[in-house]
This record gives C-alpha cells, sequence and structure tokens, in this order.
C-alpha cells in the first residue's frame, strides 16, 4: 500500500525489527516464530526477450537489501525463475547488518527468494517485468449504472488504493450502488471485480438513506446524529466522501471516512472505522467517552479554514501519523494522529471539537493555503534529484533531496479537473511546486486524448477531467496513480484508470500517459527512442477547459525524433530532444507548433522516458511525459507505426 515502504523504514529508523514482507508473499511470516528482518530494497528488474534488443544489460539488474539484528543469522538465495544472486556485501552500523545483493534477470516472470534464519525459511515472491509490455486486455467500458453490482472499473469514484494479502483493493465513493463505500479487488492492477461494500447496511431498500430512512440499526446512526445537526444539512446528502484506508496498530484496518452536509458545503466532519479484514465489513469506533470517534469537524467551516472532507494519511521519517484533508474553501491542511490509535494527537473528542473555540487548534497546520484544490495524497521519496540542467553541454546529476510529494486535484470536478504536484522538505511544511515554486502545484495531467479527432474510434476513451488520485508504491517497485476518469469529452461516466509515475531531472512528478498494463519505470537507451519508432503522436494539455487546449485536446501525428537529436514535423525541423540519466528527456521545441484546432506549444519541456502498453497500436513501446519549463503545461508523446 502506498505508506508500505515508508513504514518498513521507520521500523529500522526506531530499532525495531518486524518479520515484514514488501512483496506478494506466500505465507508471512508470525514475527514470534520465524526471523526478525526488514527487507529494504526490493529489486525492480526488466527483461528483453526479443532478438534484436535495443535495450541494454543495466535494466537486467538491481539490489535486494535485508538488515536484521547484529549478530543474527540470515541468509537469502533464489528458489524458482530466472533470476541469480551474487554473493552479498555485508555492512553494519548501530546494532544493524544490512546485505545487499545483487539480482540479474535471465527471464521474464515470477520468481522466488527463500530468506532463511533461525531455522526457518520464508519464500518472498517477486516479478521481471518484460521490456515493454504484451498484449493487455482491459476491462471493458461497461456496466455503468446505478444499482449495478457488477461493475470492474466503473462507477469509481476518489479511489483509494490498498495492498495486502497478496491483492490490491480500491476503495472508492459510491454514488450508484451501496452508497457506503463499494470495494474492488485486483491480483495484477488491471482487471478488477467488484469485492463487496465496506460499511453494510448504508445502502436502505436500494436506494440511499436520508433523514427519513435513517435508524438507529444503521452502522452510522450516531454520525448521522452529529451531522444533522449543521445548519447546512440536506435530507437526501447521503453521499459519504473519498475513503482512505490504512493498516491499524492491532493488525486490522482503519477506514477514515467523510460526510458532507450538502454538495460543495464545507460543513462536513471525518471520523473513523475499523475491521479485522482489508474488505470489512467496517464499524465505527468509539472514543473511550462513548463517542464516534471523529478526527475533524467543519460545522463552522469556510475560508480561512479547510472543508473536512478527503482524508488521506501519511507518516514522517520519525513514524509521526498524519491525516491530509480538505476540498477547495480553505486549502489542504493537516492533523497529528496517533499511530497507535489513528485518533488524534491532541486528544480531542466530538463534542470537544464541537465547541473548541480554537480553530486554529481544531484544523491543525495549513499545507496548502489553494482554496482551487481537494483530494490531497501524500507520499515521501528519498534521493529525488533537482538539477539545472538546461540541455547544454554534457550532463551532471544534480543534488538529490528527500521530499514529501503530494498531490490533489483543481478546478471543476466535471469539466475542468486537473492533477497537481506539490512538494515539501518537511512532512507539515509549506507545499509549493518542485520547481518554480508555484503554490498552485504543477501540472500533472488534465484532459487530453489519443484520438486525433472526435470521429477517431482507434481508441474507445479519452482522458477528460482525470483527477483526485492515490499514490502506491508496490511491493514489486512500481510507482503508480491510481485516479478517475471520465472516458469522453462532456461525458459524465467515471472509470478507474491507473498509470505508472516518476520523477523528471528538475523532481517535477510525471504521469505516463497511458494505461498501467504491468510495466515498470527503468533505464531507457537512445537507440530505443529513435529505432523502435522514430515517429510518435503527441498531445498537449495547456488549459483546463478542453476546447482551449492544445488542438483541442486531440492528439496530433507525426512528430519525428531523429538519431542526430533534431526534432521534426511536418518535415520541418522544429527544435531537439535529448536523453540523459537514465530516463530524463528534455523536448526543446525552438519552433512553435500550432494545433490543428487551435493553441500552440513551444519551449523546453523537461520530463521522463517510460516503457508503456500504447493502446492506440495495440502494443508495447515508449512514452514520454514531460512539464514545460514554467510548471504550466504538460506535453505527451506515444509511439506509433510501431512493428
Amino acid at each position: 500500500m502506498k505508506k508500505k515502504i515508508l513504514c518498513l523504514l521507520l521500523a529500522l529508523c526506531v530499532g525495531v525489527f518486524p518479520a515484514v514482507l514488501t512483496a506478494c508473499v506466500e505465507g508471512e511470516p508470525d514475527p514470534g516464530e520465524s526471523a526478525e528482518y526488514t527487507i529494504v530494497d526490493v529489486p525492480v528488474l526488466s527483461f528483453d526477450a526479443s532478438a534484436n534488443k535495443v535495450t541494454d544489460a543495466s535494466i537486467a539488474t538491481d539490489t535486494f537489501a535485508i538488515s536484521y539484528e547484529e549478530g543474527k543469522e540470515v541468509t537469502v538465495a533464489i528458489g524458482e525463475g530466472g533470476v541469480t544472486a551474487s554473493e552479498p556485501t555485508s555492512a553494519t552500523e548501530g546494532g544493524v547488518t544490512t546485505d545487499t545483493y545483487t539480482f540479474t534477470a535471465t527471464a521474464v516472470g515470477n520468481y522466488t527468494v527463500n530468506i532463511t534464519t533461525g531455522g526457518e525459511t520464508d519464500t518472498v515472491t517477486y516479478n521481471v517485468a518484460p521490456a515493454y509490455p504484451g498484449l493487455v486486455f482491459f476491462d471493458a467500458f461497461s456496466s455503468f449504472g446505478t444499482n449495478n453490482m457488477n461493475t470492474t472499473t466503473a462507477n469509481i469514484h476518489d479511489p483509494c488504493i490498498v495492498e495486502a494479502d497478496g491483492k490490491y483493493y480500491v476503495f472508492q465513493t459510491d454514488n450508484y450502488t451501496e452508497y457506503g463505500y463499494t470495494i474492488r479487488e485486483s491480483d495484477n492492477l488491471i482487471n478488477w471485480k467488484y469485492a463487496g461494500a465496506a460499511i453494510p447496511g448504508f445502502n436502505v431498500n436500494g436506494a440511499p438513506p436520508r433523514a427519513d430512512t435513517m435508524s438507529e440499526s444503521n452502522e452510522l446512526w450516531d454520525v448521522y446524529q452529529i451531522i444533522n445537526k449543521m445548519t447546512d444539512w440536506k435530507e437526501n446528502c447521503w453521499t459519504l466522501w473519498a475513503p482512505e484506508v490504512v493498516p491499524a496498530a492491532d493488525g486490522g484496518y482503519w477506514l477514515y471516512a467523510s460526510w458532507t452536509s450538502a454538495f460543495g458545503s464545507p460543513q462536513s466532519i471525518i471520523f473513523l472505522c475499523h475491521a479485522d479484514e482489508v474488505t470489512g465489513p467496517y464499524e465505527l469506533v468509539y472514543t473511550d467517552n462513548g463517542e464516534p470517534a471523529v478526527i475533524a469537524n467543519s460545522h463552522d467551516g469556510g475560508n480561512p479554514y479547510p472543508n473536512a472532507i478527503d482524508a488521506s494519511i501519511y507518516y514522517d521519517t520519525e513514524g509521526n501519523m498524519y491525516m491530509s484533508y480538505g476540498s477547495f474553501s480553505g486549502g489542504i491542511y493537516c492533523i497529528e494522529l496517533d499511530p497507535e490509535t489513528g485518533l488524534r494527537k491532541d486528544g480531542k473528542t466530538s463534542s470537544d471539537l464541537a465547541g473548541y473555540d480554537d480553530k486554529a487548534g481544531r484544523y491543525g497546520t495549513c499545507l496548502a493555503a489553494n482554496r482551487n484544490t481537494e483530494g490531497s495524497v501524500i507520499t515521501y521519496h528519498e534521493d529525488v534529484e533537482i538539477s539545472s540542467y538546461d540541455g547544454t553541454g554534457e550532463y551532471t546529476p544534480g543534488e538529490t533531496k528527500d521530499l514529501y510529494y503530494m498531490m490533489s486535484s483543481s478546478d471543476s470536478l466535471s469539466t475542468t479537473y486537473n492533477m497537481r504536484g506539490y512538494s515539501s522538505a518537511t512532512a507539515t511544511g509549506t507545499y509549493g511546486a518542485t520547481t518554480g515554486g508555484s503554490s498552485t502545484g504543477t501540472r500533472v495531467s488534465g484532459s487530453f486524448s489519443w484520438r486525433t479527432s472526435a470521429t477517431d474510434n482507434a481508441i474507445n476513451f479519452d482522458f477528460y477531467a482525470p483527477g483526485h488520485n492515490d499514490m502506491i508504491r508496490t511491493s514489486t517497485g512500481r510507482n503508480l496513480l491510481a485516479y478517475h476518469n471520465r472516458i469522453g469529452f462532456g461525458t459524465n461516466n467515471h472509470y478507474l484508470f491507473l498509470s505508472t509515475y516518476a520523477f523528471n531531472s528538475r523532481g517535477d512528478l510525471v504521469m505516463n500517459p497511458n494505461r498501467y498494463a504491468g510495466e515498470v519505470a527503468r533505464k531507457i537507451t537512445a537507440a530505443e527512442i529513435y529505432t523502435l519508432s522514430d515517429t510518435y503522436s503527441f498531445a498537449a494539455v495547456t488549459n483546463n477547459n478542453v476546447s482551449a487546449s492544445f488542438n483541442k485536446g486531440y492528439a496530433m501525428e507525426g512528430m519525428q525524433l531523429r538519431e542526430d537529436g533534431s526534432i521534426y514535423f511536418n518535415n520541418a525541423a522544429v527544435g531537439t530532444w535529448k536523453l540523459y540519466g537514465d530516463n530524463y528527456v528534455l523536448i526543446d521545441l525552438t519552433s512553435t507548433i500550432d494545433g490543428a484546432s487551435g493553441g500552440a506549444i513551444t519551449g523546453k519541456y523537461y520530463g521522463v522516458a517510460f516503457p508503456a502498453y500504447i493502446e492506440k497500436e495495440g502494443m508495447g513501446g515508449i512514452s514520454i511525459s514531460c512539464v514545460s519549463e514554467n510548471g504550466a503545461n504538460t506535453l505527451y508523446l506515444n509511439m506509433m507505426d510501431l512493428a
């Protein structure tokens, strides 16, 4: 799940050594029966099985590191699968020994790692990804509609993604089926199935609960009594917004739920539920005084204070637990929580919050005073490069920083929604654009399409008003965004999408502009960029309103990235491109490219080259995702004419 890797690192920082595995595990070990160790570096491996390789050996090698108490004996060996392991190098500091192995892939597919200590062996399963994704069968865009329990990726809004028990689970706002959050389950992050309701009974006789249908038998009756007193309360305001699910200290799971008094109102509450299993059922948590466990209450909310919905949990490097939250109104705030109870660290209860005059104390710390954003998620990333390289001369890597990255979504939910990226050096600091310092963040995505026009039927979807995303680093080393997307310009039916993400050389978060198909971000060679195909389709997001964006959001075709580093379009030189580092790309458009239906792009774009499944081509290739020098626009390129 999205905080899992960080939690493991925290265990080392505080001297705790749980037998926690960060991969799909066959029989997760019991700390009381197995050796105490922590896997701190998970290998990310790809293998190119093609006859005419344009990759190099670096994609097939990576490190595996395991830490344990000094003096213990822990051995690691490959079990089954196409991977070999070197002898380890060992280092001991502060009573902790870390063994580092080099893994080398020799084939695509799953492989096992056997970890032996104290006479017990635990087995972890990892995967070697293909250099490029093969043919993928995504779930059909169907089953959208009211009370339809056969949905796969349809009816999904505000997704929260969790990895548990070797599977992946998405929790989401549900306007069409159970109303109390529904769950989807997947083995591969590509194909999903309905897995029930998180809070059973919130569907009342097949319809959403109202003031005249709620009863004391409902699981959330006591929460209802709180929100029903808000002056902005509407009888038909039944939707629970934007769930957040994380492991609880007792081994179960906490669900942070949001309920608002009226659509768009800042009068809302965030409350806590708990379940023993990830799929529930989730039950309301009560505090010692018998009140519902309310974490935030914005009964008198509104600028400059936040709207108490859209909870997201994150941890700092010392193990402190925080909840970021907020939807428009006063921006994004955070409250410190107790990691043992999941409740507020300051001990304030529901009745305290209802009459708490100290608004600053009640609402916590302002992270981003941007009143035009919501749905925050924060993830810690180490060693992110922040370089001033501008393409001149030889590339020299810049300094690295450890940063907290926040993403949120801005503008109209149904039309101009767009995804924004922010960062901060501290967990509770002010979050702004990594480069440029903008308080509104850097653009990660917005509305665009790989179709070239409204009549282009090569693919049957657009990226329209994508947003309210979650971030996850999987146990297999993938950095992924899970977000909802309306699949046609001007439509309202939203579906679950996932895409990989990475960081450009300036530290800006960039998103692969294709649906995730099992690929992993890796080193790219220049030969891949101009040999697999030197011809690209390209799309740009230059305006939140798709009709005012470059080419009205549609792609254009025929951009060439040539071997000599030049860029051609319509048989004319329009700029240069450069690959540097492992996968950084600089696109420098020295001539303006006009969209066929309006708009223009020019200037420098800093990005990353990704392996991707290019749906319009029906096969894997290379995609490039870039952010403009000022952070305002994105430029996406997909290979075309692949053989």
